[in-house]
């Protein structure tokens, strides 16, 4: 990591929420997230075990020129399954913990166990055994609740390895496959309990249920002090910014450094939002920025939502924090979308 990033690093990590000690994960590295697919159950997992089949093991009728279309056509979705990034949704009712770890604040899965998307239908995890959350005890003690009561669910969103194929045994309506878990959440019902994974820093209280979003402009990391104001000085538009972000996911918080140089107008150096979006609306309302007389500089913005009983602590945010006006729960949508 070179001089720059890891200021950038020190930015992330300087600027999250109190309580997380670790750097929020910088999501967006100039690709778009891979579109999320649900397996829904045993018939989505047997058709992607479908397009998993290895080339060699393809079974093609018909003459040479009909045999060899068909082995382009299968290699292209073979390359696309593997690329694509997939959700599943599981009941928690029949997962078993191990014990709880109280000096780490660590809940896992006790191995072995699967994914059950069906009587015939399971996913087992490669790596990330156990999918640990970091919750505290009065959290633990609610999922274990939600268990008991019927009510826990476990989502998992994964890739899959480079060489992913199934154990099928399309006879008898037998499919398994092993993931790479990216990210996962424990549910009661629409209320999310524990984060792991990527997204374990994301906030478990949604602008949608009410926690209040609020923008804080941080001390700039390289250059002079009156980089904070000229920033602060457009705090309505990147209060707007917001507000447009959490309509499209209620879930959007991190951090984003905004750096410009005498060479270039103001450009994103390093987000940890996941919200391509955010980014390029930030980017736009501080493009005609004022440079630093010499070299550059870096000033982190941190886009954070305060759970409810939180936000109604203070009559006033204070330093560079704005409190931004909740936004309408956007519509529901009508198919499913990744991070």
């Amino acid at each position: 990591m070179d001089a720059m990033n890891a200021i950038f690093a020190a930015a992330l990590l300087a600027a999250a929420p109190a309580g997380k000690g670790t750097t929020p994960v910088v999501r967006h590295e100039g690709q778009p997230a891979p579109e999320v697919r649900t397996l829904a159950g045993p018939r989505e997992l047997a058709a992607l075990c479908g397009d998993l089949t290895p080339l060699e093991r393809l079974r093609t009728k018909g003459d040479a020129l009909d045999r060899g279309e068909a082995e382009v056509r299968h290699a292209g979705a073979r390359e696309e399954a593997l690329s694509s990034r997939y959700e599943v949704t599981v009941p928690g009712g029949k997962l078993a913990f191990a014990p709880y770890d109280g000096p780490e604040r660590r809940l896992t899965l006790a191995e072995p166990f699967s994914l059950v998307l069906g009587p015939r239908a399971k996913l087992w995890t490669a790596s990330e055994r156990g999918l640990p959350v970091d919750v505290d005890a009065a959290g633990a003690r609610r999922i274990l609740d939600a268990q008991r009561a019927g009510r826990l669910t476990l989502a998992v969103t994964f890739d899959l390895p480079e060489d992913a194929t199934c154990g099928a045994e399309p006879r008898l309506g037998t499919y398994t496959l092993a993931v790479d878990p990216v990210d996962w959440r424990w549910m009661d019902g629409a209320t999310t309990l524990a984060r792991g994974g990527a997204n374990a820093d994301r906030p478990l209280v949604t602008a949608a249920q009410g926690a209040r979003p609020k923008v804080d402009v941080g001390e700039p990391i390289a250059g002079p002090g009156e980089a904070k104001k000229a920033v602060l000085a457009h705090a309505a538009e990147l209060e707007a910014c917001y507000a447009d972000a959490l309509r499209a996911d209620p879930a959007v918080d991190g951090v984003l450094v905004v750096e410009v140089s005498q060479a270039a107008k103001a450009v994103i150096a390093a987000d940890s939002t996941g919200a391509p979006d955010l980014a390029a609306c930030v980017a736009r309302v501080l493009a005609a920025l004022p440079p630093p007389a010499t070299g550059k500089a870096a000033v982190p913005i941190r886009f954070e939502l305060v759970a409810p009983k939180v936000a109604g602590a203070a009559s006033a945010p204070a330093g560079g924090a704005a409190v931004v006006p909740a936004p309408a729960a956007p519509a529901a949508a009508t198919a499913p979308v990744g991070r």
